[in-house]
């Protein structure tokens, strides 16, 4: 799934309508594909063609490794689990709840990212529970590949991160928020055009 969906969905379903545990779903959401944004922007920043980043370096042990960590099951359902059980025993004080809870909405939004991306991705699979195992899941559906349903997911993933875009605008009306939410909605376009023009590059 495209990262602006993971931090919209984030925002949206983990977020109500407190704008604090709306941002920390935002971050939960955007965090397992930190690593991977930043290796992409610096290989093309070098002059990377994005035929031999996503084609040849993608593939490589380190970068898979990179991915196996950022979307580690381990990982985010153990902090997940940790947040509930401080969440349900923070009765010290009013900070110490709340700073649980973020962290709640935070490991939920980044266990969803891993969760979803585990059921939209084939060839390009993360290892998920490593270092238990390097196997990977090769789902039936793809999040961009035509050849196994991905148009159809694409279509319905840009109609859902529209609609969870436009309850986040119901929900919050500050400029800022307003200006990253049509920025993302924009992506849902760009993305695909930067890949098609980029194709033979």
């Amino acid at each position: 799934m495209n990262t602006q969906s993971h931090v919209i969905m984030g925002a949206a379903l983990f977020g109500g309508r407190m704008p604090k545990r709306a941002w920390a779903g935002a971050l939960g959401g955007v965090l397992p594909d930190v690593p991977m944004l930043l290796i992409v922007l610096t290989l093309k920043l070098a002059g990377v063609p994005a035929h031999r980043i996503f084609d040849e370096m993608y593939w490589q042990n380190w970068w898979q490794l990179t991915n196996a960590i950022a979307h580690n099951f381990w990982l985010w359902g153990g902090l997940w689990l940790a947040a509930l059980a401080m969440h349900q025993r923070a009765t010290a004080s009013a900070e110490s709840i709340d700073f649980w809870a973020l962290v709640l909405v935070f490991a939920s939004s980044g266990l969803l990212h891993s969760c979803i991306d585990f059921l939209v991705h084939r060839e390009d699979a993360h290892m998920s529970l490593w270092p238990v195992t390097r196997w990977k899941f090769m789902s039936p559906v793809s999040y961009y590949d035509p050849a196994h349903y991905g148009r159809i997911f694409s279509l319905f993933e840009a109609l859902l991160g529209i609609v969870l875009s436009v309850v986040l605008l119901r929900r919050f009306h500050a400029t800022v928020l307003r200006c990253i939410l049509a920025l993302f909605m924009a992506l849902y376009v760009a993305v695909p055009v930067y890949f098609i023009l980029t194709r033979g590059n």
